[in-house]
């Protein structure tokens, strides 16, 4: 009841991006509805938030293949937030994030995040180094490339080309980490989420597999996205020209 409400009152009362969801949904789904999924997509992302507060946890399942650490492709599915710090709570994570430009909003969230997890946040003012050192500690290193990145390269995205960010594929080719993609849903009351291994073969050339990789990232996540089209929220302008 919560997350419907929530969802209405962003549609009605409070649209942002409303244009741009609705665009990209169509986009990719021109046979559904588009406002049912988007205000369901909207207020199940706002009450996470709530639910975060509250200490509400996702129940993972694969936990165990993760617990030697790995590189982990992650997305704006449901309630993210909810499956990072559930995950953290498991496994040592590490985690880039973008956090909100209101210092007292970032604090707040950063401390949401972390009170009780093995969560460490990196942002674009770290060092990329980290990351490969969070690798070679054992943990688990968390990239969400379900967003648009200008200055990336451009690969297919339910079939119209995009810009990406190379991190996932410059990292799996350097590091030749485990691989896995992490995405969750909500059944009712109850929060899931799902390990899975990214079975996917890295060419020898960095250029060649950055590219592979890059692709085989968002084929990845819109493989996820067409089972629960609801579920990734459709607010970025995801395939907007650099």
């Amino acid at each position: 009841m919560l997350s419907a409400l929530l969802g209405w009152i962003w549609w009605w009362l409070l649209p942002v991006r409303r244009d741009i969801a609705q665009a990209n949904f169509a986009r990719c789904f021109p046979d559904l509805p588009v406002g049912p999924s988007l205000r369901r997509s909207v207020g199940e992302m706002a009450a996470q938030y709530i639910e975060l507060l509250l200490g509400r946890r996702c129940a993972i399942d694969g936990i165990e293949q993760v617990r030697g650490g790995g590189l982990c492709l992650a997305g704006h599915f449901g309630a993210w937030e909810l499956m990072v710090t559930s995950l953290a709570r498991e496994v040592p994570v590490t985690a880039f994030v973008r956090e909100p430009s209101s210092p007292l909003a970032a604090r707040l969230i950063r401390w949401l995040r972390t009170r009780g997890t093995d969560l460490e946040l990196l942002t674009t003012k770290d060092s990329p180094r980290r990351a490969y050192d969070a690798l070679a500690e054992g943990r688990l290193v968390l990239l969400l490339q379900d967003q648009r990145h200008n200055d990336g390269i451009e690969v297919d995205f339910f079939g119209a080309p995009c810009r990406t960010s190379p991190a996932f594929g410059a990292m799996a080719w350097m590091a030749r980490p485990p691989l896995y993609t992490i995405h969750q849903w909500r059944d009712g009351r109850q929060h899931h989420a799902a390990i899975r291994p990214l079975d996917v073969e890295i060419p020898e050339g960095r250029r060649d597999a950055i590219r592979a990789l890059t692709q085989a990232s968002q084929d990845a996540y819109a493989s996820i996205i067409r089972q629960r089209p609801h579920s990734w929220l459709w607010l970025h302008d995801r395939w907007r020209e650099r």
